[in-house]
């Protein structure tokens, strides 16, 4: 994955060890140690695992109970009759479009609001990480998380209150940013650890424990649902604090990549970094920010619409987690019901991620000889293909037997992240690159303009859909697949060039003090020779 011509960023990896002169005769012969990156990725993927399997079970309860808070407050005003005497009404009752239009809004703002942290503070975030270290960034995104949820929860417990007040839970994310810094920090510390032929396949089994996660989650929802909507919520916070206990132990991974000497060039070299004699939060820093973000980005043509295109994939992202009340709607069906779509869509989608994309990255590396990066782009394409074609499938789907169809195919496109974050990775100058903590809070900021803009967008389609009726409620997957196809194109335009970046090995620090000093003691033998 070699860079654009003209590039200021040219390939770092490719000068090999950082240690090159010849080794004293008295020294044995240096044999590299290998990056601790198995037993690392392992505790990752497990707090990773932990974390989203909270988060998915939270989801199904609180559609439901906002739902009941909105239906509650129609049929007060419309037709008090049908309330039961203990406050509860008939979920059947709640499928009426109104009630189905307020729902959309309140998810759709809600997504606009939790993007604005991520805007603002991805960049500063990511700053500190390459400072202070990954592990506590990530640590106080899932604190800021958790403290949001908990907002949500004592807003939806009182049911006089209005539902726009949860709106105010992206407050609480200004700690550590939310969730979108905290993936982007994640994939940093996997990026400082993993070799970068395994890149791909690492980043689709992270994918696979969110789809684990997405499996398991609302199937367990459902079924506590049968005993009251509070109970899975309560069982939820409890396991997002465990991944807050479990990122505590999580060693930092900035020490554990090496960072080769800046090159004696003439190039300019951006920096996305705040202005010393400024907080990281102040008015001047952001615009320092976004002015830096732009230089980095114009800087590589290839770079702009790498990042571009996860600005693009987060509408995707956003268009899915409109399934359960997309599906709710179209086909009358109760929500802890169409919450087992999103097991089925993770159970089937686990296996596209584990078996047949590792078996298509294989094929491409192992039989057609593609370089890494190659074989990336090349099942990014494929798989932003088979997206678009499933959201056609997804919201002309008048039968759930097609709606399910339009899944299996969009299970097909699920590599696109995984293997664009690593296409990304090399467009920078691969893992040993300065730029990794910058590269990712940018595409962090593109992921959260993107879901700013996708939020209401969509809330707004599926409002109009639903005003339309019919057909139409696929209006948002439709509006979608015009996005996707543009996509399409873009990374057919994406060349990452014939440049295979070299993995660097982290060496045992006392070996290296061993190597260094003997390198020193001859430099000093040689002076002596000097006349």
């Amino acid at each position: 994955m070699a860079l654009q011509l003209g590039s200021p960023r040219e390939s770092l990896e490719e000068d090999g060890a950082l240690l090159t002169p010849t080794e004293p005769a008295f020294l044995p012969p240096h044999k590299p140690t290998k990056k601790p990156w198995v037993l690392l990725v392992v505790l990752i993927f497990i707090i990773v695992a932990v974390v989203d399997v909270g988060a998915y079970l939270a989801e199904p309860p609180l559609t439901r109970l906002f739902e009941e808070n909105l239906c509650l407050k129609y049929y007060r005003e419309q037709d008090p009759s049908v309330i039961d005497g203990d406050g509860s009404i008939p979920e059947q009752l709640c499928k009426v479009d109104v009630v189905q239009q307020r729902l959309a809004t309140i998810f759709g703002w809600q997504d606009m609001f939790s993007a604005i942290p991520g805007i603002l503070l991805a960049v500063p975030y990511g700053t500190w990480a390459d400072k202070v270290g990954r592990k506590w960034i990530v640590t106080a995104s899932l604190v800021g998380l958790d403290l949001a949820f908990v907002w949500v929860m004592i807003i939806t417990y009182f049911n006089s209150l209005p539902l726009q007040l949860t709106w105010f839970s992206s407050a609480f994310t200004i700690i550590g940013g939310g969730p979108i810094v905290a993936m982007a920090i994640g994939v940093t510390m996997i990026s400082d650890i993993v070799p970068p032929e395994k890149r791909t396949t690492v980043f689709l089994y992270l994918t696979a424990c969110v789809l684990v996660a997405e499996m398991l989650a609302p199937i367990m929802a459902a079924r506590l649902m049968e005993s009251g909507n509070w109970l899975p919520l309560l069982l939820s916070l409890a396991i997002q604090l465990m991944g807050v206990v479990v990122a505590l132990f999580i060693p930092e991974t900035l020490h554990l990549r090496d960072l080769p000497e800046p090159k004696d060039s003439g190039d300019q070299v951006f920096e996305l970094q705040p202005t010393p004699t400024t907080s990281h939060f102040s008015l001047r820093a952001q615009l320092r920010n976004f002015q830096d973000a732009v230089h980095f980005l114009r800087s590589d043509w290839t770079l702009s619409l790498v990042v571009l295109t996860f600005l693009a994939n987060r509408l995707g992202r956003q268009c899915i987690s409109l399934l359960v009340r997309y599906a709710s709607k179209r086909y009358n069906w109760e929500i802890k019901k169409a919450a087992y779509l999103l097991s089925f869509r993770a159970a089937t989608n686990l296996v596209a991620v584990t078996i047949l994309i590792p078996l298509a990255n294989f094929f491409l590396l192992k039989k057609l000889r593609f370089p890494a990066h190659w074989a990336d782009l090349w099942i990014a394409r494929g798989s932003i293909a088979f997206t678009t074609i499933a959201f056609f499938v997804m919201g002309i789907a008048a039968h759930p037997s097609l709606l399910i169809i339009g899944l299996l195919i969009y299970n097909m496109g699920t590599g696109y992240t995984a293997a664009m974050r690593s296409v990304s990775i090399h467009v920078v100058g691969g893992q040993s690159s300065p730029d990794i903590g910058k590269l990712m809070s940018t595409i962090a900021i593109a992921e959260s303009i993107g879901a700013m803009i996708a939020g209401p967008l969509l809330s707004e389609l599926f409002q109009v859909g639903i005003g339309l009726g019919g057909a139409w409620l696929g209006l948002p997957f439709l509006t979608s697949v015009v996005v996707f196809a543009f996509m399409t194109v873009v990374t057919n335009y994406i060349d990452v060039g014939d440049k295979e970046p070299s993995y660097v090995p982290v060496h045992d620090e006392d070996e290296e003090e061993i190597r260094t000093s003997a390198l020193d003691h001859e430099e000093l033998a040689r002076h002596r020779d000097l006349p």
